[in-house]
């Protein structure tokens, strides 16, 4: 569950916006704007006890029918997430659906991922202590503190940092501070933003 919390919440800077007047209200209004985005992303989780670091890699989607993350390495895996659903498909194609009515810290972060995608930062401010400062030009960084104690038993903070240029906001990485002291980073690269997805990224939603 700590993996499709972080996993959600990557989704919510990770659009178009416009550099005037950077604040999180405009860059979650830039994510309105733009309806998909694809990409790779390095996953470095770092193990409180021992500082191991264990890392995996692969590819990404965000689009209206919900996220993507398609592990290729070491194994392959993937993880869909719509509003009211959660696949999870191993590498041998074995699928696990969860309804997400039945999960409380689901339907928190269902409700945030999507008015943010509505461009409505006021429910983001709402469930989060949220600290956002551009940090030099250009650049920005959002800390998260989540004010629901649910949520809490599951993360401390959310960071991510990127940068923003005259069209685009550009989410470069996330860190997840988990309760038990562990992290987990993500780093991203290679963002499209296509107006359409193909039918193969498209069937990637769908629970058959």
């Amino acid at each position: 569950m700590k993996k499709i919390l972080a996993l959600f919440l990557t989704s919510l800077l990770v659009s178009g916006a416009f550099a005037q007047g950077l604040s999180l209200r405009s860059v979650c209004e830039g994510l309105s704007k733009t309806p998909n985005t694809t990409g790779d992303f390095l996953q470095i989780k770092t193990v409180n006890s021992n500082g191991r670091q264990l890392k995996s890699s692969g590819k990404f989607i965000i689009a209206k029918e919900g996220i993507m993350w398609k592990t290729l390495k070491p194994f392959p895996s993937s993880l869909v997430i719509t509003e009211n659903t959660m696949i999870q498909t191993a590498g041998d194609g074995t699928k696990s659906v969860m309804n997400g009515s039945d999960n409380q810290i689901f339907q928190n972060i269902a409700q945030t991922l999507s008015s943010v995608f509505a461009g409505n930062s006021a429910i983001l401010e709402k469930n989060f202590d949220v600290d956002f400062k551009e940090v030099e030009a250009g650049k920005w960084i959002v800390v998260l503190t989540p004010k629901d104690s649910t949520i809490g038993s599951v993360m401390k903070t959310l960071t991510l940092e990127g940068s923003i240029s005259s069209a685009n906001v550009i989410l470069s990485s996330l860190e997840l501070a988990e309760a038990s002291n562990n992290k987990i980073r993500y780093e991203f690269s290679n963002q499209n933003y296509p107006k359409e997805l193909t039918a193969d990224e498209k069937a990637n939603f769908t629970i058959n």
